[in-house]
């Protein structure tokens, strides 16, 4: 099985984590989820993909509701 063109290239990066933390317990767990990615066939990477995007989609969907929640001119809000 061939590698991917540049993968063993002088000066390729190497895989950054673990990550820092965001500030949100749900944002990391899902974020730390892309550790498993080495360990695995390459098929299997989309499941964590999706997974990982799905979890992230919730979190921000939750931001939204939080940052709707708060009145006008309350913290958080554009121009205050």
């Amino acid at each position: 099985m061939e590698s991917e063109p540049g993968a063993d290239a002088p000066g390729s990066p190497e895989p950054v984590g673990p990550w820092p933390a965001t500030g949100d317990s749900r944002v990391d767990e899902a974020v730390s989820q892309l550790e498993d990615l080495a360990g695995l066939p390459v098929a299997e990477h989309p499941a964590i993909f999706e997974r990982v995007h799905q979890q992230l989609t919730d979190a921000l969907g939750d931001a939204g509701a939080r940052e709707r929640a708060v009145p006008d001119g309350g913290p958080g809000q554009l121009g205050s």
